[in-house]
């Protein structure tokens, strides 16, 4: 955990966790179309999920160092992408490691208030790219969710660092923001499944700088 800084971003700026799962679910072209400025983001100060959510957060925090016996701290922190500065994520808090799993470093915490019909094999499927941004900037071998579902029940998971994940992940953000800095609308269909992890070679030539779909 290298470059961290206590700043606000300007989300038409970089590429943040939210962001991470949108390009995971597909939605390119809106996305986009936001960053250059074409569109206005989603106004979500009347989503109640949304402010639930952020307002249960210092609970939630709590209640997980109360559940788990561990101390959270760095609140808010922000990192970046140690190679691609424009890619940033702000992490809810840290944790440091037990003495026996020193080995793993500081973790990180993600906080969600999910309703109550769902549980954490659907979490993490919703929000396995936005996890693995945040442990990918903050170089982070590990991550613990806290989750509220609904009023009555809670769950506590850990999440490990997904090195062919982040490859691919890192791929489809640098072409992403390819796009945007072109101001080149991104094609109407692009899904996961068409990316290369970053720094496969192509044709024997590294396409690090701006990877290609997979189609091409």
């Amino acid at each position: 955990m290298e470059v961290k800084q206590e700043v606000k971003f300007d989300r038409s700026q970089g590429i943040g966790g939210s962001d991470a799962t949108r390009l995971y679910e597909g939605d390119w072209y809106q996305l986009w179309s936001e960053k250059v400025g074409e569109t206005q983001s989603a106004d979500l100060s009347n989503v109640l999920p949304v402010q639930l959510g952020s307002h249960t957060e210092s609970f939630n925090i709590k209640w997980f160092e109360k559940q788990t016996d561990r101390k959270v701290y760095g609140l808010q922190e922000t990192f970046y992408h140690p190679k691609y500065k424009y890619i940033y994520a702000h992490v809810d808090g840290l944790i440091a490691p037990n003495k026996d799993e020193m080995q793993l470093g500081v973790s990180i915490l993600e906080c969600k208030h999910t309703n109550a019909f769902s549980n954490p094999t659907k979490v993490l499927d919703k929000y396995i790219a936005q996890i693995q941004h945040y442990l990918m900037c903050a170089a982070s071998k590990r991550a613990f969710v806290s989750v509220i579902f609904g009023n009555l029940k809670y769950e506590a998971m850990e999440v490990e660092a997904n090195l062919e994940f982040q490859q691919k992940l890192i791929a489809a953000e640098v072409l992403f923001w390819h796009y945007v800095k072109t101001k080149q609308a991104p094609p109407e269909m692009i899904t996961w499944d068409t990316f290369k992890p970053i720094g496969q070679k192509l044709d024997g030539k590294n396409k690090e700088l701006v990877p290609l779909l997979s189609r091409i």
